[in-house]
Formats: C-alpha cells, sequence, structure tokens
C-alpha cells in the first residue's frame, strides 16, 4: 500500500501541520509507505504509483483540481476552502456563519485589508465547491464543520468527521517548567485566539491568581501593553514558543481557551481534556466538542462569565 500525501508549505507550524504529522506518523507505524508532496509537480509524480492520495491544503483551486478524485480523501481543516477571507470573519471583524456565495462575500472580500486575495477567492468559489463536489470523500475534524460544508453545498454522505488524535505525552521528553502553574494559555498570539479577552477576564480575579503565556504572535506586543493598561503585568508570564505545549498544560490548574474565532475543532483544549486538566472556553465552533463535556463553557465573548469559570478553578 502507498499513499501520497500533499500539503502545500506553509510558514507556520499549525495545526493543519501538527494534524498531517501525526497522521503520517500513524500510517507508517501501520506499514503504509508514504510519499510526501509539497508542490503539484511533486504530486503529479507520484499519481501514477500511488493507491491512495490524501489532500490535507491547497489553497489553489486549480491544484486541487489536478486530483484524480477516485482515490483523493480531501481533508477541510478550516474555513478556508468556503471562505473568501478564509477565517470566516465579516469585513468588521465578526464571526460569519452565513453560507459563502458571490453575494455578499464580494462585498466582504473587497472590504477587507487584503481585498486582491479576497476578490481573487470569491472569483473561483464557486470552481472550488465543484471540485471539492467531486470528490467522493472529504474529511472534516468535526460535526461543526461538517454543517458549514454541508450548508455550502457538499453533500453530507461525501463527509466524514475524523477528529484529530491525541499524541501522548513522552515524559522522558518533556520540556516542562519545574513550577505548578495556575491558569494556562497556550497557543499563537493573534487576534482571533482572543487572548486579549482572557487578559480583560483575568483583571476581575483575585490579586493571588497569576496567569502563563505559552505562545508567539503578530499581537504579542499589544497583549503586552493591554496587561500593562489593566494592571496585570505583574501576575501575567510570558512564556513565548514552547516546544512541549503538553508538558505545560499537564502542570496547569485549569487551561483556558478563549477563541474569538469559530474553531474548526481545538486541539489544546482536547489535549487538556485529555491530560486531566480543567479547562474554560468560550463554546464556539468546534470546541465544545474538543471538549467533550468535560469543561466550563461559556457564551463567546462573555467576558464575565469566563473570570467566573476561571475563578471557580
Amino acid at each position: 500500500m502507498k499513499t501520497l500525501v500533499y500539503i502545500e508549505a506553509s510558514p507556520v507550524r499549525g495545526g493543519i501541520e501538527i494534524f498531517a504529522e501525526r497522521h503520517i506518523a500513524a500510517l507508517r507505524a501501520a506499514g503504509t509507505s508514504v510519499a510526501i508532496a509539497r508542490t503539484l509537480r511533486e504530486a503529479q509524480q507520484e499519481f501514477a504509483f500511488a493507491d491512495e492520495i490524501i489532500v490535507h491544503k491547497c489553497s489553489d483551486v486549480a491544484t486541487l483540481a489536478a486530483f484524480p478524485p477516485a482515490k483523493t480523501t480531501y481533508y477541510v481543516h478550516d474555513h478556508e476552502p468556503i471562505c473568501p477571507r478564509t477565517t470566516a470573519y465579516t469585513a468588521l471583524g465578526n464571526n460569519c456563519r452565513r453560507p459563502g456565495g458571490f453575494l455578499p462575500c464580494i462585498f466582504c472580500a473587497l472590504l477587507s485589508k487584503n481585498w486582491k486575495a479576497g476578490l481573487a477567492r470569491v472569483l473561483t468559489q464557486r470552481k472550488r465547491k465543484a471540485v471539492m463536489r467531486r470528490f467522493a470523500r472529504i474529511v472534516v475534524i468535526s460535526q461543526f464543520m461538517k454543517s458549514r460544508l454541508v450548508a455550502n453545498g457538499i453533500p453530507a454522505g461525501n463527509i466524514e468527521v475524523r477528529t484529530p488524535e491525541i499524541a501522548p505525552r513522552d515524559p522522558s521528553k518533556a520540556c516542562a517548567p519545574a513550577e505548578e502553574i495556575d491558569i494556562l494559555y497556550a497557543g499563537q498570539l493573534i487576534r482571533g485566539k482572543g487572548v486579549h479577552l482572557l487578559l480583560e477576564a483575568f483583571a476581575k480575579l483575585d490579586k493571588s491568581r497569576t496567569l502563563d503565556i505559552v505562545g508567539t504572535g503578530n499581537m504579542e506586543a499589544r497583549l503586552r501593553a493591554l496587561s500593562q493598561s489593566l494592571g496585570i503585568d505583574d501576575r501575567v508570564r510570558w512564556r513565548g514558543f514552547q516546544p512541549d505545549a503538553q508538558a505545560w498544560m499537564a502542570k496547569a490548574r485549569c487551561v483556558v481557551v478563549p477563541s474569538f474565532w469559530q474553531e474548526p475543532y481545538g486541539l489544546v483544549a482536547a489535549e487538556a481534556v485529555a491530560l486531566g486538566r480543567k479547562v474554560a472556553a468560550f463554546a464556539i465552533g468546534g470546541l465544545p466538542e474538543a471538549c467533550a463535556g468535560k469543561a466550563a463553557l461559556v457564551p463567546p465573548g462573555d467576558i464575565d462569565a469566563l473570570a467566573r469559570a476561571m475563578a471557580e478553578t
């Protein structure tokens, strides 16, 4: 059995890349021969030899259309295939739950900062959905994402839900802090992850509580400034990128997932639950599924409710 895995090159090792890495490792552990392609040219060289093809990430519609549908499984990890802005945000920064289409997506794309890329996606959106409908098998990571694809015209019978595997932490390789952690955030420091909401909620807690933030991102400077303005900087520890986030979770009293955007799943939440940690999160997107009923879920964006959930841990 030979499997070809296609995942386009990315400057960031995010959730999709981690999922793909674990998937490839599982395939190889099962005795499958795996070839990895990062470009269409590399993939086409393997088409004739592969028994199955798995596409994990493919932003270009023409590239996606080149994969033979009979033996291709297309994994949809996020909103990119159905949202011209890729994030399911409106131009005003609010979450969008409407099916994609020329209207109103064209106006939303034109009002965005990167409007040229958004416009290009609007113009190819119909073709992308047509290409997706050709694949007999599409895999998503949550029932939430399946509902989003169905709303966008993808046949429900073609969609399989497969939640990410939680890789157990190897204690011998753990890079963990020496001390116990009170409240922990682990993830990228970008707007959609809602760390600004976490800081505002944390400011409402007793002054004996502390917050460790593991991760980096383009909002770090603004978040540090917000922490100072809220008067909590002496209780917030900025830990930067850590190669073993699970080791930090295992030491935490509470792991908070304050995502503002519609998380397709929520790997950090699922890992924290699997480690037996208390989890507080906004009930948005696929997060309720990732938490599997074992977390304090609060209404999205409700800072007071998030503060109460953290205070009770």
